[in-house]
């Protein structure tokens, strides 16, 4: 038994360097290419005269896409392979970044912050439907924190990077939101060619891992995906949707996105409400909560998987998020607030950090765990169509952001009470769907 723990810990550390690591990169340039508009606002909206309502509306028409084109994506992994499948979708959204730097009116950014959306609208489900194929359960939380990791770390790099970006003279004498755009774009296209040349759809094709690895690998998948059918009746696409707890877990995720979108695309704003800091002061200042939110998904997915626990692992710390939130709310500008957002931070990490171990570990794999994943996936990240826009219409109507901050708040209570039916639900029977053949399958 202590033999074969350690093969097993050796093994994950072996995955994490060499399929959780590149995918978090991947993931820290899908982060970076939809936030970084954020940064760019501090310039981009008064060159262009685009007002708090129309920039809401443009953060909006990504997500409106991006929640649109999820199921289309999900069809070309299974048809062509995730390998062809990483190298389309990155090589897409890359271009759209980059073109990023040539807009030239409100009507452009609309336009590209649309197409962003299609482009960038498979990759997160993409990704954790991908891992779930190759990580066993008991590793998961770790595995899927691991990659999403890179979100506060594009944002805790990105934001100083961004300020600086802006705030420097470049070659071309462009302006500097402009040349931050050009700058953080054209690295993902290069590694769009990268990744297709590094990644393997299957575990069995991967060179770096033997033949010992892959038969463990394999055991240990197929008992994950004969405990997920025990616990699923036959049934159809349908059947998933009328689902309490696809809908539940859905609401969980709305909540806890709504809050990180909230604080994505509008900290920077709020910092610079708040304070007389210049750009580059506010990129490092917006850069503080995410490293709460980075070390929460490390430390509270670790905790996670080695307890086996996923409810509390995950509405505690939304309850935290929450409290920490209001507090921040009722407090004056300065260092107190600020530590009220990391702590927020921390907690927000800690609840997404630990979700996706919990709908992956009842909706199993094939083509149920896919749809699954997406329709959990798009009912969620709705919360970037609604959040977003609704900032910027209260901020326009109070000219405070502290209405907003609350119903944020009761959002991420409310998340966490949903925790309780999906718990007890934990024996209802989950419909299945036809199994989808992948590229690899089917040749």
């Amino acid at each position: 038994m202590a033999n074969e723990e350690a093969f097993a810990q050796a093994l994950k550390s072996r995955m994490t360097l060499r399929l959780v690591a590149p995918l978090t990169f991947l993931t820290f340039l899908n982060s970076l290419d939809r936030v970084n508009v954020s940064f760019a606002a501090l310039q981009m909206n008064a060159a262009l005269g685009i007002a708090p309502e129309m920039y809401g509306f443009g953060v909006g028409l990504f997500f409106f896409a991006y929640l649109s084109f999820q199921f289309p994506h999900t069809a070309l992994q299974h048809r062509i392979g995730p390998r062809k499948w990483i190298f389309s979708a990155v090589l897409m959204w890359g271009t759209v970044a980059t073109c990023m730097a040539f807009i030239q009116n409100a009507t452009h950014f609309y336009l590209l912050r649309f197409l962003l959306g299609v482009a960038e609208s498979g990759f997160a489900p993409g990704m954790i439907y991908y891992m779930s194929q190759w990580m066993p359960r008991r590793f998961r939380a770790w595995a899927i924190a691991g990659s999403m990791l890179a979100i506060p770390i594009s944002i805790v790099f990105g934001g100083p990077l961004s300020g600086w970006l802006m705030t420097r003279e470049n070659p071309l004498g462009m302006p500097g939101w402009r040349w931050m755009f050009l700058i953080e774009g054209l690295p993902t296209v290069i590694a769009a060619f990268v990744a297709l040349r590094y990644f393997v759809d299957r575990p069995e094709q991967a060179r770096w891992l033997d033949a010992a690895q892959k038969a463990w690998l394999q055991r240990e998948l197929e008992r994950d995906r004969i405990e997920a059918d025990a616990n699923r009746a036959p049934g159809n696409v349908r059947q998933l949707l009328r689902s309490g707890r696809v809908w539940a877990a859905a609401g969980v995720w709305f909540s806890l996105m709504s809050g990180a979108y909230g604080i994505i695309f509008w900290l920077p704003q709020m910092i610079k409400q708040l304070s007389s800091a210049g750009d580059l002061e506010v990129g490092v200042l917006s850069a503080l909560p995410w490293i709460g939110v980075g070390a929460g998904m490390l430390i509270n997915a670790w905790h996670s998987d080695k307890t086996q626990e996923r409810y509390a692992h995950i509405g505690l710390p939304a309850l935290l998020a929450a409290a920490a939130l209001v507090a921040g709310s009722m407090l004056p500008p300065g260092w107190p607030a600020l530590l009220c957002l990391v702590v927020g931070g921390f907690g927000l990490g800690s609840a997404q950090g630990a979700f996706w171990a919990l709908p992956t570990s009842f909706l199993g794999a094939g083509g149920s765990g896919a749809v699954g994943i997406t329709l959990i996936n798009i009912l969620g990240s709705s919360g970037g169509l609604v959040t977003p826009p609704a900032i910027g219409w209260i901020r326009a109507q109070t000219g405070s952001f502290a209405a907003a901050v609350y119903a944020l708040a009761g959002m991420l209570a409310v998340g966490a009470l949903l925790l309780i039916p999906i718990k007890r639900a934990s024996t209802e029977p989950m419909p299945a769907v036809p199994r989808i053949r992948t590229a690899g399958e089917q040749s």
